[in-house]
């Protein structure tokens, strides 16, 4: 083919592509999607809530929780005597899946015997094959 010849042809091509990429750019989108209303949308909701499912997380009772903590408290290596250990109080506060690992995570207020100021700290709390709950401190 002649040298003139395809230079002609390529430059067609550019201008082709070049206007269908224009046309493309500058034409007007098709609108496909519909705007719910607010009103539609708790309505179908209302009929079916398992489109909205709230997450449920299971979590220990504060007296399950409380006997979980005294006995990983009790078998800790930083305690040094297992005779004398002390009354330990322990209010649970909100509970949320665990982040890394099996259970959940929650907020408590631990009290190290009855005189003793209360300590926030996380614990996390899961249950065993047997169904006990089992403590490990954050």
């Amino acid at each position: 083919m002649h040298k003139n010849a395809i230079i002609a042809i390529a430059a067609t091509l550019g201008i082709m592509a070049g206007a269908g990429g224009t046309y493309i750019a500058t034409s007007e989108p098709k609108v496909e999607a519909q705007a719910v209303s607010k009103a539609e949308l708790v309505a179908a909701i209302s009929a079916d809530p398992s489109l909205c499912p709230i997450p449920t997380v299971e979590a220990p009772t504060e007296a399950e929780a409380l006997a979980a903590y005294r006995k990983a408290h009790a078998a800790s290596p930083l305690v040094w005597d297992r005779n004398n250990l002390p009354e330990i109080s322990l209010a649970l506060g909100q509970c949320d899946k665990a982040g890394a690992g099996p259970g959940v995570a929650c907020m408590t207020s631990v009290k190290m015997g009855a005189e003793a100021w209360p300590v926030n700290r996380i614990v996390s709390f899961a249950k065993s094959a047997s169904g006990e709950w089992i403590a490990t401190v954050n």
